[in-house]
């Protein structure tokens, strides 16, 4: 990782905890614990649903880091229903708890991978978390959606999965993206 690099984890609720430490250990900052949470979980009989997943987001440095706010900004309540003169006419930076729907079998975008990450989460944290022309490296690739997401906002990017069957899918989908065009100077 870069001294100013940024990482990212998704991780189920039994893993969350220590993956924080192991970050601590690490010497890593930790700058938001992040609830991505979804409404179509998966079906319990004996149990309450879970209708989340954990998103870790470490820093290498405490103050030196990247973090692009006007490129995630959302429209704000402030804003849309209050008409609140003092909100930022650019909208504010997302909470710690981000909606996005999970990617259902039935859905057409679906890779076929189990645990596809949505482009909306990914696409957050490439914007926030890089700048164009920085490197994004995803050491489980999985459905490829990261690196797509780089791709795509013009990063350049690196996935790494162990099953060649995902990783082939992977590959297919990132080929169907195309890089923004470079700035002329």
């Amino acid at each position: 990782m870069t001294d100013n690099g940024s990482f990212c984890i998704a991780i189920s609720d039994e893993y969350a905890a220590e993956i924080k430490q192991l970050g601590t250990n690490y010497d890593l900052t930790l700058r938001n614990w992040i609830i991505w949470h979804y409404t179509f979980g998966p079906h319990q009989e004996k149990k309450f649903g879970r209708d989340k997943t954990h998103l870790l987001y470490f820093t290498k440095h405490k103050s030196n880091f990247t973090f692009n706010a006007d490129a995630i900004r959302v429209p704000s309540l402030r804003q849309t229903k209050y008409q609140d003169k003092r909100a930022n006419p650019k909208g504010r930076v997302p909470g710690d708890v981000w909606e996005f729907p999970r990617i259902c079998g039935t859905f057409k975008k679906r890779t076929g991978h189990p645990a596809q990450m949505p482009e909306e989460i990914t696409d957050r944290i490439v914007l926030a978390c890089s700048n164009p022309g920085d490197l994004v490296l995803d050491p489980f690739a999985g459905s490829g959606s990261s690196i797509v997401s780089a791709v795509k906002h013009g990063r350049r990017a690196i996935g790494i999965e162990l099953s060649e069957n995902y990783a082939e899918a992977a590959r297919k989908r990132v080929e169907k993206v195309h890089a923004p065009a470079s700035p002329v100077s």
